[in-house]
């Protein structure tokens, strides 16, 4: 009789484990904070496409909060600070170009030590860092399901952000339209005893797509270039160079005698043709995978790699056009150096008119950066300067070439 009593107990226990899930695992939650800006268009993909089927997958209600600053406060502004409060999943949505949340990107930057791995979208789940709309999208379920499994991830340990989450309030209802006011609410019928319950759980709002409206956001030009202030300084400096450069050759082009001391182009031109072909080469790989781009210490490639200037026409990868344009003007300058008459002084002036073109874009795109995307990349900058240089020394062979045709 005992022993038939220990197996009894001993089976009940085990079907009791195997039947009953743990209660950590039923309580546990995820948490991740998404750094992004209103301005990128690769953050907007990851907020507005992929992050609420993820909320909805895994959560049964959601509250959304926010942080009540002086930003959130104005009309058609979205709250800097905002998050989802799910009951299995959280996400904490952070603005890097707003103060608080710039504050706390640094911060996090500095806490992990990320100083080479800067951009947006920037994804922290505990100690696991995600960048791009390609990683983010790719690799956060798995990380949330695994979570989940083992009891819940905390949000990480960066200074001031528990101090920050503690200020955070109840993110404002929707207001009732007129047509909602004047009719009536219909309740709903109750359920037949055939249905889930599942049919009943209420709607997941506001979503996010409401939320995260950033047609009506405005920032200042002052609060672009403090975003990334180091690196903005230094596109404003080679934008200023940049200009100069264009128009000192071009008075050298219009003032040049007749006689010239340098019937070709310099040897220089080559070399500098394939520094812009391994740069621009580089960016569009970035570009065209989504991947992350390899910054260093100043500036912030991956926000204007990820920004709706990074393609020109919505279509034409920029990395992919300069590409292009440095392989032209070394094929170019090889036909000047073959000794082919018109065809070597056409190549020359060719090399010229490349260069200029490109010159040129590269002051438009060297503006964008600091007064409108308000990120610099250092990629981009040398390969700007890259170009001016061979416009440089394009000129005064341009001359002699455009006069004997």
């Amino acid at each position: 009789m005992k022993r038939f009593l220990v197996c009894s107990l001993l089976v009940f226990t085990i079907a009791f484990g195997v039947l009953v899930p743990p209660a950590v695992a039923q309580d546990s939650v995820v948490r991740a904070i998404l750094f992004y800006l209103p301005t990128c268009p690769h953050c907007h993909i990851v907020m507005t496409e992929h992050f609420p089927l993820f909320l909805e997958m895994f959560n049964t209600q959601i509250e959304w909060i926010y942080l009540p600053t002086e930003e959130a406060l104005e009309p058609d502004q979205v709250p800097p600070v905002i998050m989802a409060m799910g009951d299995r999943l959280q996400i904490l949505y952070v603005d890097a170009s707003s103060p608080a949340g710039g504050e706390l990107y640094w911060v996090t930057i500095e806490h992990f030590e990320a100083h080479d791995q800067t951009g947006v979208p920037y994804l922290i789940v505990g100690e696991t860092m995600l960048y791009g709309s390609v990683d983010i999208p790719e690799q956060f379920p798995g990380i949330i399901e695994q979570g989940l499994a083992q009891g819940g991830i905390d949000w990480p340990d960066i200074p001031g952000l528990a101090d920050l989450l503690s200020q955070m309030v109840p993110y404002p209802p929707a207001e009732p339209t007129e047509e909602e006011v004047a009719t009536p609410t219909e309740l709903p019928e109750e359920p037949t005893p055939g249905e889930t319950m599942a049919a009943t759980k209420p709607p997941l709002a506001p979503t996010p797509t409401t939320i995260f409206n950033f047609e009506g956001q405005q920032t200042t030009v002052i609060d672009r270039i403090k975003n990334d202030l180091v690196g903005n300084i230094l596109a404003i400096v080679v934008l200023i160079g940049l200009i100069v450069v264009f128009i000192i050759t071009l008075i050298r082009v219009y003032r040049q005698p007749t006689a010239q001391t340098s019937p070709k182009p310099s040897v220089l031109i080559p070399f500098l043709a394939m520094v812009g072909i391994f740069v621009a080469g580089y960016l569009t790989f970035v570009e065209t995978s989504g991947g992350e781009a390899v910054c260093g210490p100043v500036g912030d490639c991956n926000t204007v790699q990820q920004s709706k200037y990074a393609t020109l026409f919505g279509v034409l990868p920029v990395g992919l056009l300069g590409l292009i344009g440095n392989l032209l003007i070394f094929g170019s300058w090889i036909i000047t150096r073959l000794d082919l008459d018109r065809l070597s002084d056409l190549a020359t002036v060719a090399i010229f008119g490349m260069a200029a073109f490109g010159t040129l874009f590269s002051i438009y795109l060297t503006f964008l950066e600091p007064f409108v995307i308000g990120a610099t990349c250092a990629w981009c900058l040398t390969s700007a300067v890259v170009t001016a240089a061979i416009f440089w020394f394009s000129a005064d062979p341009m001359s002699e070439a455009l006069d004997r045709l």
